[in-house]
């Protein structure tokens, strides 16, 4: 089941629809140019046009733009592919670059997409170079060669600076509470990257404006975080479905881009924590009982964990005597600005209502790297006090 946590923020309330994780069946790193590709596979399944597609890129491309490139350049897999792209185009050429010639289509700067878009084939092959050429006229594409200044007029470059500056002040504004999501899990998490799905303030299905937010992480060798904005109608549509990139993906226009993920259950949460603790935290497997994990380090200090789902878990870090030094939970008692999941960093007499937003999953593998550090403080609070 998906879960809904509020938090006020200056522009009204947020909404964070928060689904279970996910794991990837094949490791492997977040590709530029594999992921828009899929994109761009859906788009032609659908039958939308080039235009349509690059609308989908748009989507998912502001999140490898940067201040010194003025292009998102997309390599394409098949000439067919680059047809398909080419005929809904600004512009298509030849551009020759370093000996290799690149045959490009190209989209201009959109109103809320600074940069230029450019769908390519490239080869340093004479023969496959005319080849290329031929299908394409064949299918009524006829390509122009274009040199440096052309090509500089064409995207505009010199004035991608300003475009970009615009552009990364809305967008700061449009992602400031995912990004607090992701800075806090990023620190106390294996998330380690995000992928924003910009929708402009509009809801990703519909396009009613809308100031909600919603994510999903997807686990691979580390965490990706996913965040995306939905209208409060499409919200309880998502909370229907099994999970919420299955949801996204078929609005997106299928299921590629997401294929390989599934989701983790409970008792796999509780498998891979016990894996954790002996690889991650050294620690000894005490005891596992229905739903609770006590792990012990060499020091004595103590570790129990309680998973019951994603809503319903806690970790306690206890002295080896049984008093209890730090805890997380997700109960729904305390006010930060990201929860309910909440740290309690120290549970002694004198500081044990210092409370603060954990970002954390209640998947241990996940939260090693809070864990570890409630661990480490722990320990040299039983150094102090054995001296």
């Amino acid at each position: 089941m998906f879960r809904i946590l509020l938090s006020l923020l200056d522009n009204g309330l947020w909404i964070r629809l928060e689904a279970p994780i996910y794991r990837a069946r094949q490791l492997q790193k977040w590709n530029l140019t594999l992921k828009l590709n899929d994109v761009i596979k859906d788009c032609v399944a659908l039958k939308l046009d080039g235009r349509a597609t690059d609308g989908a890129i748009q989507v998912f491309g502001g999140n490898f733009l940067s201040e010194q490139n003025p292009v998102l350049p997309i390599e394409v897999r098949e000439k067919e592919t680059l047809l398909w792209m080419m005929q809904g185009a600004d512009d298509v050429h030849l551009y020759i670059a370093s000996g290799t010639f690149h045959i490009n289509a190209l989209y201009k700067p959109a109103n809320r997409f600074p940069a230029t878009r450019i769908y390519f084939l490239k080869t340093d092959n004479m023969l496959m170079l005319a080849s290329i050429g031929v299908f394409l006229e064949q299918n009524g594409i006829t390509l122009r060669p274009i040199h440096d200044t052309g090509f500089s007029e064409l995207i505009d470059d010199r004035n991608y600076p300003q475009r970009f500056s615009s552009w990364r002040q809305e967008r700061d504004n449009e992602t400031r509470s995912f990004e607090g999501l992701y800075q806090g899990r990023r620190k106390n998490t294996a998330v380690d990257g995000a992928i924003w799905l910009s929708s402009n303030g509009k809801c990703l299905v519909c396009g009613t404006e809308t100031n909600r937010v919603s994510t999903s992480t997807i686990k691979g060798g580390s965490g990706l975080l996913i965040g995306l904005q939905l209208c409060s109608t499409h919200e309880e549509e998502a909370q229907e479905q099994s999970t919420l990139m299955n949801y996204v993906a078929m609005h997106l226009g299928g299921m590629v881009m997401f294929d390989n993920f599934k989701q983790v259950s409970a008792s796999e949460i509780l498998e891979l924590a016990c894996d954790a603790f002996k690889t991650e935290l050294g620690c000894v497997i005490e005891k596992v009982q229905d739903q609770t994990i006590t792990a012990r380090r060499p020091s004595g200090i103590a570790i129990i964990v309680r998973y019951v789902s994603p809503m319903n878990y806690a970790y306690n870090v206890q002295a080896p005597n049984g008093t209890n030094l730090s805890r997380v939970d997700s109960a729904n008692h305390h006010d930060v600005p990201y929860g309910p999941d909440h740290l309690h960093p120290d549970l002694r007499k004198s500081k044990k209502k210092i409370v603060e937003s954990s970002f954390t999953y209640g998947n241990v593998g996940m939260d090693v790297k809070l864990i570890r550090k409630m661990v480490s403080d722990a320990e040299a609070w039983l150094m102090t006090s054995n001296q």
